[in-house]
């Protein structure tokens, strides 16, 4: 892979933004509460034990993997790093949804609650955004030092 090169359109940068801002808010949700995070964890692994140490340790790592396709499509425009976040960003606004709708049945939403898979939606589109579209093709195209 080479560096993409020139200004980053906007809409990559509100990716950037949003995407970041979505798993700082998923991380410090679980850091506020590792016992309700090691519960959530346990749903999904129930074959690990889950204590306090194990759940910042996953919290800290789902963060860390955050991180690398922002680096991917804001250094190298990968439009592979586009499509896993597209495919991973649905699956997670599916498994996030129902959690929403059951705060929002029992009366009082907390802002953090939706601002997460909100984020994470807004990232999403701003990568099929036309500005997007373009930052993606130009990357691929063969630059002269190619050649040399």
């Amino acid at each position: 892979m080479r560096l993409a090169r020139g200004p980053r359109p906007l809409a990559i940068r509100v990716f950037v933004a949003a995407f970041l801002a979505a798993a700082t808010i998923r991380l410090g949700q679980g850091l506020a509460d590792v016992e309700l995070a090691a519960l959530g964890l346990a749903r999904r692994a129930p074959w690990l034990a889950w204590n306090h140490d194990t759940t910042i340790v996953a919290l800290s790592a789902e963060f860390t993997i955050a991180l690398i396709p922002i680096a991917w499509i804001y250094l190298y425009a990968a439009r592979f790093a586009r499509w896993l976040v597209l495919v991973f960003g649905t699956f997670r606004l599916w498994a996030a949804w129902p959690g929403v709708l059951l705060a929002l049945r029992a009366g009082s939403i907390a802002p953090l609650h939706w601002a997460e898979p909100a984020l994470l939606l807004a990232a999403m589109v701003s990568l099929v955004t036309p500005g997007a579209r373009r930052w993606f093709a130009k990357a691929r195209e063969l630059g002269p030092e190619i050649f040399e």
